[in-house]
Formats: C-alpha cells, sequence, structure tokens
C-alpha cells in the first residue's frame, strides 16, 4: 500500500509537468481528488443488506423563542407547553441497514427529561445514518456532492494535499433546499472519505453535520461518531438543538430486553460522559420530580385530570396517533392527524377539501394478517362527506394473495340519462328545469379475491354491488321514477407486468352485470385497459406515464349509470406523491359519466430544478418542481388538453393548469395542497 501511494503522488506530479500551459494544474488535481471519491463506493463489494450495528444517540434542545403557534407542530407540544427551556434525550437503538431502504430501528432503552421520553423533531432521525456516496444523502432528498451523477449540481475545490489525505470543499451551483456545502477530508489513493462536514437547510430546519467513518469494509460506508446542529424556526419560534451519536456499541453480556430502569442503565452503558450543561439539566429535571412527589394527592388527582386533558387529548389532535397491541405486539393501529393542515387541500373544482385516514390490522403468521383502513373526506364546496373503508385478509401474503371488502359511499354524480328518457315519453308538459331529476349519491360494494401468481402476472376477481339514490326523492316520485337504482355485476382484473414488480402496470377489466342478482332492468358488460408506469431517474427525477381507454359493448336502454374503475372524478385529493399526477383537474365532473367510451393520456415530469428553483432566493425554499400533459377524448367531447406546471415546498404544494376543448383555450385554474410537517 505504501508504495501504490507514492505511485499515486508521482503519477500526479508528472502528469502536472508535462501539461500544457494552456490546462490549469490545479483543476487537473480537483478533478482527480473527486473521480476518487466518485469510484469509492463501486471497489466495496460488500452489501449493507442486513448489517446490524448499535448505536448511542443523545441530544439537547433549547428553546430560545416560542409562542402558541408550537403547539401545532408535531411532536412539540409537550415542549410548548413546558415550562422548562432545555431538555436532554438519551436512547441506546439496534440499526439494521438495507441497500434501497431506510435502516429499521429498535430502541433498546430510551430516558431524558421529557415527562414522557419520546422522539423530538423525528424528521432529523433520518440525518443518523446518511448514504453519503448514494444519490441522495438522506431517503429522497438531498443531493450527494459524492456521487457522480449530481456533480453538475456543484463545485469542488481541492484546498490542500497533506500526506496521502486532501481536503474537498464543494458548493453547489445554484442555492437549493436539495443541495449542500461543506467539505471532505479523503485518502486521495483510494477515494474513501475519512471525515466530512455537510450544511444545509430543508423542511424548516438549518443543519450541520460532522462526521468520521470507518477505516475499511462496511465500517467505511457507516459514521462511526457523527453530531449535527441545526435550528428550527417557525412563525416566531426558534428552537436549537444537538444531536450526537457514537457506533459499534457492543451490548453487556448479562443485558436483559425489556430494560426496567432505562435511566439506569443508561448510566451503566453510557459511553462517555455527559457535558456539564447536560448533567445541570437532568439535575433540575430530578430536583423538580422529587419536589412533585411530595404534593399532596388531591393535587395528584387535579394534575391526573389536567394531564389527561391537555396531553393526551391536546397532543394527539396534531401528532399521528400510531402504537401496536395483542401478543408480540402483533396488531397496529394508525391515525391521521385531525387537526394538522397537511390534510387540507383546495382545487378549484372541488374547493376545500379535508381528509383523514385511519389504519389497523394485526399479523397472526408470515402469511395470514387482516389489514382496514378508513379514508374519509368532505368538500366543503360540494358539501359532500365521502368515506371508503377497504378490508383485507391476507391468505398468502408472500404471493399478495388476499380476500378484499370494500364499501364506498358519500360521492355525488350527475346523470341526464333519465331526464332525456323522460322527456321523450312526456315531451314539455313538464317544467324539467324546476325538477332536480340529475343528481345522485353513488355507494360501491365489492368482495373481490386476489392473487398474484408471479412477478408478471396477478388475477382479481368477485361481485361487484352498485346502487344510486337521488338527491330529491319528490320530484323522482311525481314522475313515477323510482328514487333507486342498483345493480350487481361480476368484475375480472389481470394485471400483467411485463418487467416485474418495477416495471409498467398493464390492466384489463372486465365487467358485466348478473341479471338474477340485480332487482332493475339494467344491463352492461364493460372493458377498460390501463397501461402505467413510474420511471425513476437520476438525481430525484421521475417521469410517469398513463394511457388507457375504457368502453361499454353492452348496455341496456334503461342503463341509466355509466362508472369506470380508472376514469372518475376523485372528490378527496391526496398529497404532491398521489393524485397530483394522472388526474385532470379542470374537467367539470358531468364528464365522467357521459359518455360510453374514453381514451386518455397522462404524463408527468419531475425533477429538483427546472425553472423557479434557478430564480436567486426560489431555489431555497422549493423542493420539487413538476410539468403536467394530459389528453382526453370522449363521445361528446374530442381533444380535450390539459397543460400544469407546479411545485413543492416546506408548506405548500401549488399548481396551475390551462385546459384546451377542441384546440381553443378553455379555462385555467390553480391547485394546492398544505406539505407542512409532512413526514415529521
Amino acid at each position: 500500500m505504501l508504495w501504490h501511494n507514492r505511485w499515486i503522488r508521482w503519477m500526479m506530479v508528472l502528469i502536472l509537468s508535462v501539461t500544457p500551459s494552456f490546462v490549469n494544474g490545479k483543476d487537473m488535481i480537483d478533478t482527480l481528488a473527486v473521480n476518487q471519491i466518485f469510484r469509492y463506493r463501486s471497489t466495496i463489494d460488500s452489501t449493507l443488506e442486513n448489517y446490524r450495528i448499535r448505536a448511542y444517540l443523545k441530544h439537547q434542545i433549547k428553546t430560545d423563542r416560542r409562542n402558541v403557534t408550537l403547539l401545532c407542530v408535531p411532536h412539540m407540544y409537550t415542549l410548548a407547553r413546558s415550562k422548562r427551556r432545555s431538555i436532554v434525550g438519551e436512547s441506546i437503538v439496534d440499526l439494521t441497514f438495507h441497500d434501497d431502504q431506510p435502516c429499521d430501528a429498535e430502541v433498546v432503552a430510551q430516558t431524558g427529561t421529557m415527562k414522557r421520553p419520546r422522539t423530538m423533531i423525528p424528521n432529523l432521525y433520518g440525518y443518523l445514518t446518511p448514504e453519503i456516496y448514494g444519490t441522495t444523502i438522506i431517503s429522497d432528498h438531498l443531493l450527494s456532492p459524492f456521487h457522480r451523477r449530481n456533480r453538475h449540481f456543484y463545485k469542488y475545490y481541492v484546498k490542500s494535499v497533506f500526506g496521502n489525505n486532501v481536503r474537498v470543499d464543494f458548493r453547489p451551483i445554484v442555492k437549493n433546499t436539495q443541495t449542500l456545502r461543506g467539505h471532505a477530508i479523503a485518502d486521495i489513493s483510494t477515494g474513501r472519505i475519512i471525515s466530512c462536514t455537510l450544511a444545509g437547510e430543508y423542511d424548516m430546519v438549518a443543519f450541520e453535520m460532522a462526521m468520521t467513518f470507518g477505516e475499511e469494509g462496511i465500517a467505511s460506508l457507516i459514521p462511526q461518531r457523527w453530531i449535527m446542529k441545526c435550528k428550527f424556526s417557525f412563525l416566531g419560534n426558534k428552537l436549537r438543538a444537538v444531536f450526537h451519536a457514537i457506533f459499534g456499541m457492543q451490548p453487556p453480556p448479562d443485558e436483559t430486553l425489556p430494560v426496567a430502569d432505562a435511566r439506569q442503565y443508561m448510566e451503566d452503558c453510557r459511553p462517555e460522559q455527559l457535558t456539564i450543561d447536560e448533567q445541570a439539566i437532568y439535575e433540575q429535571y430530578d430536583s423538580l420530580k422529587r419536589t412533585r412527589q411530595k404534593d399532596t394527592l388531591v393535587v395528584k388527582e387535579k394534575n391526573f385530570i389536567k394531564n389527561f386533558v391537555w396531553d393526551m387529548i391536546g397532543e394527539n389532535l396534531v401528532n399521528r396517533i400510531k402504537g401496536t397491541f395483542g401478543t408480540d405486539a402483533r396488531g397496529f393501529y394508525r391515525l391521521s392527524p385531525i387537526l394538522n393542515p397537511l390534510y387540507l387541500g383546495y382545487s378549484q373544482r372541488k374547493g376545500i377539501t379535508y381528509r383523514f385516514n385511519a389504519k389497523g390490522g394485526y399479523v397472526f403468521d408470515s402469511k395470514k394478517s387482516i389489514e382496514g383502513q378508513i379514508k374519509m373526506g368532505y368538500s366543503f364546496k360540494l358539501r359532500q362527506f365521502m368515506f371508503n373503508m377497504p378490508v383485507k385478509f391476507y391468505f398468502d401474503k408472500p404471493n399478495n394473495g388476499y380476500l378484499r371488502f370494500s364499501w364506498k359511499n358519500g360521492e355525488r354524480m350527475t346523470n341526464s340519462s333519465i331526464v332525456d328518457k323522460l322527456k321523450e315519453e312526456h315531451g314539455d308538459t313538464i317544467d324539467w328545469k324546476k325538477m332536480n331529476l340529475t343528481y345522485f349519491r353513488h355507494a360501491k360494494t365489492e368482495l373481490v379475491v386476489h392473487y398474484d401468481f408471479n412477478p408478471y402476472l396477478g388475477i382479481e376477481t368477485g361481485p361487484v354491488f352498485n346502487r344510486w339514490t337521488s338527491i330529491d326523492d319528490d320530484d323522482f316520485e311525481q314522475v313515477g321514477k323510482p328514487t333507486v337504482y342498483q345493480v350487481t355485476a361480476w368484475n375480472a382484473t389481470a394485471s400483467i407486468r411485463p418487467l416485474g414488480w418495477k416495471g409498467p402496470v398493464v390492466t384489463c377489466i372486465y365487467e358485466r352485470t348478473i341479471p338474477d342478482l340485480s332487482k332493475s332492468r339494467m344491463n352492461y358488460e364493460k372493458w377498460e385497459i390501463d397501461a402505467s408506469y413510474l420511471h425513476f431517474l437520476p438525481c430525484l427525477k421521475t417521469l410517469s406515464f398513463r394511457v388507457g381507454t375504457g368502453f361499454y359493448t353492452t348496455s341496456h336502454e334503461k342503463t341509466y349509470f355509466l362508472d369506470f374503475d380508472n376514469f372518475r372524478n376523485d372528490f378527496v385529493p391526496g398529497g404532491w406523491n398521489d393524485e397530483w399526477s394522472g388526474e385532470f383537474e379542470l374537467l367539470h365532473r358531468n364528464w365522467y359519466n357521459s359518455s360510453k367510451y374514453y381514451i386518455r393520456m397522462n404524463t408527468t415530469f419531475e425533477t429538483p430544478m427546472m425553472l423557479v428553483s434557478w430564480i436567486p432566493y426560489a431555489g431555497h425554499v422549493i423542493e420539487k418542481e413538476r410539468l403536467y400533459v394530459s389528453a382526453l377524448r370522449l363521445s361528446k367531447l374530442s381533444n380535450y388538453f390539459e397543460i400544469g406546471y407546479g411545485f413543492t415546498t416546506r408548506l405548500v404544494s401549488l399548481g396551475i393548469f390551462t385546459g384546451f376543448k377542441r384546440g381553443s383555450y378553455n379555462s385555467t385554474g390553480i391547485k394546492f395542497g398544505f406539505e407542512l410537517f409532512n413526514g415529521w
């Protein structure tokens, strides 16, 4: 190795000595050093999959300024109500790494000066295990300066060369919330990063990380010591925090889990002493705790009621509620916050919408489990309350074999087929304008079985029950028409994946009524074919495609209601990564049930930096940008197009869309959704 290092240095001197004068020698050193860093990960053939390591973590949070709005920040409720301005927390965690997913963390012991030990600013714990050689440092954000594909985002400078080591400074070409600045000390012969400092700002948190790495193998990819200083600012609230981690701890030989006394366990296993400031915070906390223990029973009872009302109810209004139950924690539940603005959205067509989501389930064994979900929403503009309640029983989870029961209700749809039929029968003898015969409530129930035979083919089939109820019963009774229309059909769906799970998906749907089970005379047969693909490009870019068609091949004259599975009006929009792609934002809801066929196409391109991000100061807050192109053809609406542009920031996602009918301008509208504290 010594001979090899000398050879590298002599080759660099030789190249610089014979390089023509018009080539900058310093640029040559910069390029050689940076390329060595880019290549280092490929020289480590070990995989991180299932690699386990124990880590000691501690944090100290100081509140410089706070006001009532801090109560609305997830996981900050207790800190906002606490009289203490400084807190300390410690934990010992077993980490299990994966190649393509965030690592799993199992808490061995946790203690601190909070009333109930908990994770503070949980979105920062992803920074604990940065993938510095990956495309992104943290999960799906922060472009790594040490990956070759991101080199056009950064400028690199070699500040000094000392022995076998070199210092490389880097700065972003354009200041953006997805880029970083800092420096790295690297071994010039191998490109291994010995230590580095990364600084940036993302999701309302300005941070600076410093870390050192191991000397060889997998240890050289994972920090051995890690420290992060950060600042959080929100509506006048200012918090400062320091997180510190030491990796590679050895568990004691007589360890028994779970830990009964976390505080004492931490005293015995702590790898280094607390600072004087941290010890003072602990001493103050212990003193107040001893004082509270001397209170009378009456005071304790009052405190119990106060704590229940404020801590249990108040905190859960803004936090995600989750937990486990049952033997070996096989059961789980997840509830979205009740008052978090993240679950509010707006579009010109649907107005302001609010949604709520709850999940739960129980795992019986590796193959069998049951899962349920309730997705509810309310549109203030349409004055509609909607919900969807699917329940899945997995009988063969490795092959995605499950029985699904779902119930959807509350959707409102328009249909003029009944009015058109009545006009043919009665002519102008009735004033149709004064009657409400076009609006219906739609409820749908399904009981289907699904099974994936292999990564390339999946089948789903079962009965489907639809029920349409009139909004105004009196008008229907006046003209002698029923107020309820229902039909039972059999649905069969095939999912074809030519390239496996990560490739495009082609879905074929066939549905036909079962006359003997339907109380009405409605009879139909329909087909739908849909192809979609989400292609992940380098540097946080994605390109999504969706193209599809649907048509009725048989329909009775009393088949009043046309309802497609892949072309419908979604009344409860989701976040940026949900229903923002593949939708027609300006299309009036009446068009979704007016044609016996449709042909659609949707394309979306997403990138961290496209247009607005290059404007000074704008890139400081814009995280991603998108371009939308959509096209649609119906029997009475040909050549309909929509184009749009949108971006997401730490606070909101905003999009503007323009629609065209038959080549002429039709309308323009906006859509936005809150992204505040998403992922906290």
